[in-house]
């Protein structure tokens, strides 16, 4: 039944009711949780390591635009509860200014760094430098909102005292420091959290190099330094806290800004849990020494993981390329094959039509010109089907690989040459092997055996040995070709002769070996050539491609 005008309009009236209550729950949602938040940091922190100051500008970094709101009045609603317990003490003016939420002033610096110095790059990661600059800022603004209120408390110029220097320098190292213990790690535990789904991040975590290096290295270090401080009185225990960034270090030079941001944490972490007494000389001091490792190795681990993602991108247009490579390899010896089958209907098409023209002049030519032509005819048809056999051999569509190479061009070369041939087929996974890997191997015994067939010593044996395995859930195959001379026979001709028609029957380029190292190093093998007793050995190796030759 069609609704009506007005039922249409009620409708649409109370479904924006509903969004808009919707909109009012989650801010106040968002003030709940971050009140929540502020509130359970504060309960944890102190003036030289204040923790809310990390959630705060993690906050800003996440929370989207419309939220910020919220988020001032949530970090009010705690502050309130401290103005007011100090109003009879310091005065209305003191309250006031302590009412006042230091996320205000951050974030118009959040925000331009958001949107004019480009704090995430186009992956969503984030700019170190920019970072820190950020976090910088946002604890002088704070330390300058705080400092504030000794001008209320005081009634001497702050100029006469130096006690307002000392409780800046206090307050910015409490921000810093909070900051750079909360921020950095978050960001790491989000790229980690990015990487996958829920279902595997124990899987990944048990595999994550980051993970396995700071249960095995950084924990137990710093777990041990953390104790020599807090049980060793005197230079052993400043030494001790000044140590912990050694580690931090490690972790940085080895995993990037990643390592730096893990092991920063876990150092500020230890710090704190063993100052004695708040406002402590000895533990600011190791606080200001670690705030700058923190920040120095961030930078630098920035840079490295920067090198480290080039390297990978390296590898894998590497990868990339020797894909392409096998493919057009592939693609190659797929035209090739179809040549050879045309040539094939080719032939035949010459026979039938030698056969039907010596049909038709059978009357007007003699017996002797009969067979003269028949034999002509016989031996135009063999070459084309040699040269069809040399581009792409027949037997390997009805026997396979290694039935073509222990009886298929190779064989019948060194036959018809006079020299004794054998082909030795042992290990397992030939068969399995990709047909693009396959098809390679072949090429490479062919190119081998005419690199081998040198113009000098006469060659009398050539034997074969194909072994295949598997290392590691990947294929491998070694081709060992060896070759006996006859360095007692003098040679009246040279060889060049028996070469190039070598090189013919094989369908190969005999290009050399420089052209065989670098085939082979398309499939990841390698070449090697040495003289044995009697004769010469060449052996290459090729791994099988882990995926299939076509590319996605």
């Amino acid at each position: 039944m069609p609704k009506r005008q007005g039922e249409t309009v009620t409708e649409h009236g109370s479904q924006g009711t509903m969004g808009i209550g919707k909109g009012w729950l989650r801010q106040v949602a968002v003030v709940a949780a971050y009140a929540l938040s502020y509130g359970l940091l504060r309960q944890v922190s102190f003036a030289h390591w204040f923790l809310p100051a990390g959630l705060r500008l993690l906050c800003l970094l996440f929370v989207p635009y419309r939220y910020w709101p919220a988020m001032i009045v949530g970090e009010m609603l705690p502050l309130a509860q401290i103005s007011y317990d100090c109003l009879d003490q310091f005065g209305p003016t003191y309250a006031l200014i302590k009412l006042f939420p230091p996320i205000a002033l951050a974030m118009p610096i959040v925000h331009w760094a958001r949107s004019r110095l480009s704090l995430f790059d186009g992956q969503r990661s984030v700019r170190v430098g920019v970072l820190l600059l950020c976090t910088l800022l946002v604890s002088l603004a704070t330390a300058a909102r705080d400092i504030s209120f000794l001008y209320t408390a005081r009634e001497q110029a702050p100029g006469d005292n130096p006690v307002f220097w000392q409780w800046g320098s206090q307050y910015f190292l409490g921000n810093y420091l909070g900051i750079l213990t909360i921020v950095p790690l978050a960001l790491l535990l989000r790229d980690i959290w990015r990487e996958g789904s829920l279902r595997t991040l124990g899987k990944r975590l048990a595999s994550n190099r980051l993970v396995l290096d700071s249960i095995g290295l950084l924990l137990p270090a710093l777990t041990l330094l953390t104790w020599v401080a807090a049980n060793v009185k005197g230079d052993f225990s400043f030494v001790a806290r000044m140590a912990m960034f050694m580690p931090v270090a490690w972790m940085a030079l080895r995993h990037g800004w990643s390592g730096a941001a893990l092991g920063g944490s876990v150092a500020s972490l230890g710090i704190a849990l063993i100052t004695p007494a708040e406002f402590d000389v000895v533990t600011m001091q190791s606080q200001v020494f670690i705030s700058f490792a923190i920040t120095t190795l961030l930078m630098l681990g920035a840079r490295i993981a920067t090198l480290h993602a080039r390297d990978d991108r390296e590898r894998v247009d590497g990868r990339l390329a020797l894909q392409l490579a096998q493919q057009g390899l592939y693609l190659g010896e797929l035209r090739m094959r179809q040549t050879a089958d045309a040539l094939e209907q080719v032939g035949s098409a010459i026979q039938q039509s030698h056969s039907r023209f010596l049909a038709r002049l059978h009357n007007l030519l003699s017996a002797t010109e009969e067979r003269t032509y028949y034999r002509q005819a016989i031996a135009t048809q063999q070459q084309v089907f040699r040269l069809a056999d040399s581009l792409y051999p027949r037997t390997w569509q009805s026997r396979g690989f290694p039935s073509t190479l222990k009886n298929g061009p190779i064989a019948k070369a060194m036959d018809d040459m006079g020299i004794a041939f054998d082909c030795e087929l042992s290990g397992r996974g030939l068969s399995r092997l990709d047909p693009g890997v396959q098809i390679a191997l072949y090429r490479l015994a062919c190119e081998s055996v005419v690199q081998l067939f040198e113009p000098s010593p006469a060659i009398t044996e050539l034997r074969i040995v194909l072994r295949g395995g598997e290392t590691r859930d990947r294929r491998w195959v070694v081709l060992r070709i060896d070759v006996t001379f006859d360095r007692t026979k003098a040679l009246i001709e040279p060889k060049q002769n028996e070469r190039e028609e070598l090189t013919y029957r094989l369908g190969v380029g005999g290009l050399g070996l420089d052209a065989i190292r670098d085939r082979a190093r398309i499939y990841g093998g390698a070449v090697h050539t040495r003289a044995i007793p009697k004769g010469a050995r060449l052996a290459l190796l090729l791994h099988d491609t882990t995926r299939p030759v076509t590319l996605n």
